[in-house]
């Protein structure tokens, strides 16, 4: 059997595997003992190098399209033949960038709205609506909370450099990926630890970034077994406030981890990695009499991941996925969770003929603890478990070398709704050498989660008068019966490229969603949520790459997205203009990179972002430079400029709604800002 084709079972394959250096094996003794603990005694087999050969920041144009990707069917196949709105951003693409963090690099794909909300966090939705429609992996391990459906991006994190790629699809991806895939999936895959071998460090620091460091050193720890440890910490400044000073909003946390590889036979293959964080971010006071510093928002959580594959036979394949991931956030007198969640996926994958069967199970359970009063925001019951079942099964048949169609579907049975089904159907069909066509329809559920059903407001001055309830009462908001939010989607896209330098990448989409949340009138005095309302969209994504000259490369893009929402017989009128007005209807991006010398790298993002007019923030154009340099081959310093066209701009607002204690409080903007950053790799 391939080796490579083992690997990519692990859901991280096609890692940028150019090899760092070869470790001092006697600075690696203590992590060698707890690497075999782990994943077992090492065999004599070696780790999967075929997977190595390829150097994600030194394919062509050509090479990339034929970049394996897993997001779409759960196992390998090349970008050109995925039959879905895909987009790779690989290791290199946010290295150049200059991306502070995984949600800035999202920025790089159409389709995307990121938005810097804060110093601390940014919101980041596809093809519109809110922020809890979108499934985020990484390494396999689901993100999203289950208390709003949401992903913490200001905890999202990990050591940069070592990100092979992050695959994104927009549109639904539930027939494989399940609740929540609702608009798209994000699929971050980090390096195989025998790319990553060696030590490197990153440092540096200026304007607004205030402070950052972190290295990440790997080795071989045994016949067949790699291991890697990353530790990284930063200090953020605040942002502006819209009317003047400084915003408390700044940040400081720390990370670290660790991952091992072993392949203990040729048909078998281990991984298991964790992390580990902790933060603290100030806080402004949520009292709309005060808006100065509240107490500091605290941020603790450590996962761990195990994955184990197993080559059964030529054409079958079976793989085993477990984690544990808990954390705790709290700022104190406001908001207080602690969950802890494990998590079970058992897949298999055969051939027969022309055709590929891929089924599955598995089982999530999830517990919360979230405070009481005289917290302000509670929930009711304060614990839950929340338990979800679930199987999934696809048929993909290929028609000779030119098509392939794929069947298939999810079912899940949760502790809100019961059963759901999410299926889907996907035809590819490639047009020639050098097109290829695709369309789908699919049907994708956003699960009810404990903001839906359990949020209450505990009224305490001065809210009592804001909100109109008893001081010391419970007003609650979330509504027991909620159902579902449900989307129909239907896609067409078409990809052409060249024989040598340039590609177009083309998606559109028409999307019907209903049970959408609505906040009624009643009960008194501020109502409680709903499904009532529906909505349509429907728009068109574009990605253009050119590399005229070896030490050139451009790549536009633009998207565009209109929204219609219906009140239908809802009493929420506010709703369905903020789902129209809360997103950009255009928005487009332009990347130059730039080779000029050997060991210069020049790189310009320029982006344009349309209007929000439910948050009240215009349409703005920015810019991110970095210039890169590297005087020794195992030395890197760059410049780096982010959001340079405007000393600060705002990026996201807030919208009117009746259980918005503090609707008025005033936008923060970001600011210009401008940091060296430093990479230093050796043996």
């Amino acid at each position: 059997m391939p080796k490579e084709t083992l690997a990519m079972s692990l859901t991280d394959p096609m890692a940028d595997a150019r090899p760092r250096f070869t470790a001092r094996p006697a600075a690696w003794a203590a992590m060698a003992a707890a690497a075999l603990l782990l994943a077992g005694p090492a065999s004599g087999a070696e780790p999967p190098v075929q997977v190595a050969e390829q150097d994600l920041t030194e394919l062509s144009l050509q090479e990339l399209l034929d970049v394996q990707v897993t997001s779409v069917s759960k196992h390998a196949e090349p970008l050109r033949r995925a039959a879905g709105a895909i987009a790779v951003v690989t290791g290199d693409d946010i290295r150049r960038a200059g991306a502070r963090t995984i949600a800035e690099a999202l920025r790089l794909v159409p389709g995307l709205q990121v938005y810097h909300t804060n110093a601390q966090t940014y919101t980041v939705t596809a093809r519109g609506f809110n922020n809890d429609k979108l499934e985020v992996l990484l390494d396999g391990r689901s993100v999203y909370t289950p208390l709003t459906s949401a992903v913490f991006w200001d905890v999202l994190d990990t050591f940069l450099p070592d990100i092979d790629r992050i695959e994104v699809i927009r549109g639904p991806g539930a027939t494989l990926w399940g609740a929540n895939a609702v608009n798209g999936v994000v699929n971050i895959v980090t390096k195989h630890t025998w790319d990553t071998l060696g030590t490197l460090v990153r440092a540096g620091g200026g304007k607004e970034e205030r402070a950052f460091g972190g290295f990440s050193t790997g080795a071989k720890i045994g016949d067949g077994a790699h291991g890697r440890l990353y530790a990284k910490a930063f200090e953020r400044d605040s942002s502006h406030q819209r009317a003047g000073g400084d915003t408390f909003d700044g940040q400081r946390q720390g990370q670290a981890g660790f991952r091992t590889d072993w392949v203990p036979a040729e048909a078998h293959a281990v991984t298991v990695s964790g992390d580990f964080y902790k933060g603290v971010e100030t806080t402004e006071d949520i009292r709309p009499s005060v808006y100065g510093r509240g107490p500091d928002t605290e941020l603790t959580g450590a996962n761990l991941v195990a994955r184990w594959a197993l080559r059964t036979s030529e054409d079958s394949e079976v793989s085993v996925q477990t984690y544990y991931d808990g954390y705790h956030r709290v700022i104190p007198g406001v908001f207080d969770e602690k969950r802890d969640t494990g998590d079970l996926q058992l897949q298999h994958r055969f051939h027969f003929g022309t055709n590929t069967v891929t089924y599955g199970a598995g089982y999530r359970g999830s517990r919360d603890d979230t405070g009481g009063p005289p917290n302000i925001l509670i929930f009711s019951p304060q614990s839950r478990i929340l338990r979800t079942y679930s199987a999934f099964g696809q048929l993909q048949h290929r028609f000779g070398e030119d098509g392939e169609l794929t069947v298939g579907s999810k079912f899940e049975h949760d502790t809100y709704t019961g059963f759901e089904a999410q299926p889907g159907v996907r035809l590819g069909w490639a047009v020639g050498q050098h097109a290829f066509t695709w369309g789908a329809v699919s049907r994708a559920v956003r699960l009810p989660n404990r903001l839906d059903e359990d949020v209450a407001i505990f009224c305490v001055p001065p809210f009592d008068t804001v909100l109109g309830c008893a001081p010391g009462s419970t007003v609650r908001i979330g509504n027991p019966d909620f159902e579902s939010e449900k989307l129909i989607a239907y896609e067409w896209g078409l990809r052409a490229w060249t024989t040598r330098n340039f590609s177009a990448d083309l998606a559109t989409f028409y999307n019907v969603y209903t049970g959408l949340r609505s906040t009624e009138s009643t009960p008194p005095p501020i109502g409680s949520f709903g499904n009532k309302l529906e909505a349509k969209s429907y728009g068109a994504e574009l990605a253009l790459a050119w590399v005229p000259l070896d030490w050139l490369s451009v790549r536009p893009f633009y998207s565009y997205l209109h929204i219609d929402a219906e009140q239908g017989n809802s009493t929420d009128s506010i709703t369905p203009r903020n789902l129209e007005k809360g997103s950009p209807g255009h928005s487009a991006g332009l990347h130059l990179g730039l080779a000029p010398l050997s060991n210069v790298t020049m790189d310009g993002f320029a982006r344009y972002v349309g209007e929000l007019e439910r948050q009240q923030v215009p349409a703005y154009t920015e810019l991110n430079v970095r210039v890169g340099w590297r005087p020794v081959p195992s030395l890197e310093l760059a410049l780096v400029g982010a959001d340079l066209l405007d000393k600060s701009h705002p990026e996201a607002g807030s919208a009117p709604s009746r259980t918005t204690p503090n609707p008025a409080k005033p936008a923060t903007e970001v600011e210009r800002a401008v940091w060296l950053d430093v990479l230093w790799e050796w043996e």
